[in-house]
């Protein structure tokens, strides 16, 4: 038995002694404190800038409805005007068309000269009656 070597329970007791006297419960304690105040105070702030960021964004939302409410008026008129003056361009050569055939010479569609009789119901100029004739 003398090969085996002997436990030393005072350096053991020593040693356990030393682990225990490094961990520091208030000195840990206060470290998670710490740590839990610090997270504490970023959410905090991540909080306070999402609420300016949300303010921000209202803001905008405000004006760009202020802006459409100023615009989107004129802009449907002139969509309308935009819709009635497509009308008319269709509308216009249709009308260019009928103006040109009126105005074009239209083609003779007999090929016998036209007569010299006037009329039915052209007045004819009265010829002198015997009894019209002037007395000498």
């Amino acid at each position: 038995m003398a090969d085996q070597p002997q436990l030393d329970i005072g350096k053991l007791v020593t040693d356990l002694l030393a682990a225990l006297r490094s961990i520091d419960p208030v000195g840990e304690g206060v470290k998670l404190a710490e740590q839990g105040r610090r997270t504490v105070e970023a959410l905090i702030v991540a909080l306070e800038q999402f609420g300016s960021t949300m303010d921000n964004l209202n803001q905008a939302a405000s004006r760009v409805n202020r802006l459409l409410d100023d615009v989107e008026d004129p802009i449907r008129r002139i969509a309308g005007m935009a819709d009635q003056t497509g009308s008319l361009l269709s509308f216009l050569p249709n009308l260019a068309n009928k103006a040109m055939s009126n105005l074009a010479p239209k083609p003779a569609t007999s090929t016998t000269p036209p007569s010299t009789t006037p009329p039915a119901n052209a007045p004819t100029a009265a010829s002198p009656s015997p009894t019209d004739a002037p007395r000498a």
